[in-house]
């Protein structure tokens, strides 16, 4: 048995050949509705299931978008470069350490134009991503996407709502490099966004390749479930900002609290 694996407490029937696991006998591994119990021999290698060839909203052009920035407040913290990566090849970088008013209306404009098509973009927890870049429009005195989209900012395809709605037993981190990893995405440079934007694509993918229920729903049903699935995956939070995002007023500069 390989370091950290799990063995059942209690006396169980193996989930593959039926057969008793007597407790402390058998292996844990998670599945869509709980743990299961394995004989030692029975027991899978922990991993997503397999990619399906069923149709979805994986199969069409995708859009990422990822930004780095000075901190994880939408309101007071500034965007210091954004990336966009599509399926089909587009990429995008942009620097907004100088001049950031007309890169990040740039950005704004290409990102109204995609979703004024009612293509899915991409978005790792969308709630920091898009409050972020909500708030920084409204500091350079630009239009948000809120108001250049008379429908709203939709769809969105956020990997890590769908990755804890798919897969919500998995045990570890959620972080995107810990998701990118556990779908065999490679990711070389965590934390820079044109790295962040492309695995956050290729992740979104894997989770629709690999999880047909997912797949198959419509693009805005698809926006539509993800605030539910957001709504139940943060109820302990009541401080969780609303999904996709919500558009908070940009506030003054303040260095991050120490200590």
């Amino acid at each position: 048995m390989s370091a950290g694996e799990r063995v059942n407490e209690y006396d169980a029937s193996c989930a593959d050949c039926g057969r008793p696991v007597p407790a402390g006998s058998g292996l844990l591994r998670h599945g869509a509705k709980g743990w299961l119990v394995y004989h030692r021999g029975h027991a899978p290698e922990p991993g997503p299931p397999p990619r399906g060839d069923h149709p979805g909203w994986h199969r069409r052009t995708l859009l990422a978008l990822d930004i780095g920035s000075t901190g994880n407040r939408p309101a007071v913290d500034r965007i210091r470069s954004a990336a966009l990566r599509g399926s089909d090849g587009t990429a995008y970088d942009w620097r907004t350490d100088t001049g950031s008013g007309p890169a990040l209306d740039e950005l704004a404009t290409l990102l109204t134009a995609y979703l004024a098509a009612k293509e899915l973009l991409v978005v790792w927890f969308a709630p920091y991503v898009l409050g972020t870049l909500h708030a920084e429009l409204v500091r350079h005195g630009l239009t948000p996407l809120s108001e250049r989209l008379p429908a709203g900012v939709a769809p969105v395809c956020d990997p890590l709502v769908l990755d804890r709605h798919a897969d919500r037993y998995r045990p570890g981190g959620r972080s995107l490099r810990a998701v990118a990893e556990w779908y065999g995405v490679a990711h070389a440079h965590p934390g820079e966004p044109a790295s962040d934007a492309e695995a956050s694509l290729l992740v979104a993918q894997e989770i629709g390749a690999r999880h047909a229920p997912l797949a198959r729903l419509s693009r805005p049903a698809l926006h539509t479930e993800q605030t539910l699935w957001y709504a139940e995956q943060t109820s302990r939070h009541p401080d969780a900002p609303a999904w996709p995002f919500s558009p908070v007023e940009p506030l003054p500069w303040e260095p991050p609290p120490t200590g």
